[in-house]
């Protein structure tokens, strides 16, 4: 029951749409509605409040934290402490509060992994950090994402952790496919999706993109 218990709390606490009350509160405006779209941290810094975006995150990674955390204190076993991630990172990319819309759940993953993986957290700083430099930020997370799993295999962390890193992937991934919103009526909806894949917006052009959320609002 206790692990039970974990798992709910959890989901619970991610649901809570942190960014998506901030740009209410800061700037009376609906995130989806706005910018990118996302309802996360990224989206209040380019639609809200620069200043915002850092208690935001650490908001949203504390989020993340907050349910393995309470697992690994507790003494649960991996499958918990991974379960509990899980449950976080899907709360947050469907929160219920927000009709199922949410953010991309990476802040939330980077909490669950300070939690119970920071050999693949290491990992995905990392190779984000490699994106910032080269200006491929959207590429160089999701490759970021996709490395977790397979580093905490080969740090030889326990196989319940290893498959919760990649269902929190396969997740944020998902996110990234189906966005908060489907693709407009007039575009090309294999293109568009290979765009979301690789770049995290239905257009290859970030600032294309940002004017079109803009225009839209």
């Amino acid at each position: 029951m206790r692990a039970i218990r974990t798992i709910i709390g959890s989901y619970l606490v991610a649901i809570v749409p942190v960014a998506y009350l901030t740009g209410r509160l800061l700037s009376g405006i609906d995130l989806r509605e706005h910018g990118s779209g996302n309802v996360g941290a990224s989206n209040i810094w380019q639609s809200a409040s620069k200043a915002a975006v850092v208690p935001v995150g650490l908001a949203e990674i504390g989020q993340g934290l907050l349910g393995p955390a309470v697992a690994v204190v507790s003494g649960l076993g991996p499958g918990a402490q991974a379960a509990a991630g899980v449950a976080a990172v899907a709360g947050h990319n469907w929160s219920p509060l927000l009709g199922f819309a949410g953010g991309r759940g990476v802040a939330h993953a980077i909490g669950v992994m300070l939690a119970i993986s920071r050999q693949a957290l290491a990992a995905f700083i990392v190779i984000s950090l490699v994106g910032v430099r080269v200006r491929a930020i959207p590429q160089f997370v999701g490759l970021g994402v996709l490395s977790t799993p397979i580093v905490a295999r080969l740090t030889r962390q326990p196989a319940e952790i290893v498959a919760g890193l990649a269902a929190i992937a396969a997740l944020i991934f998902a996110k990234r496919l189906m966005a908060n919103a489907p693709p407009a009526p007039d575009a090309h909806r294999g293109r568009v999706l290979v765009n979301r894949l690789l770049y995290d917006r239905d257009t290859s052009d970030r600032d294309i993109w940002i004017a079109h959320g803009a225009a839209q609002s």
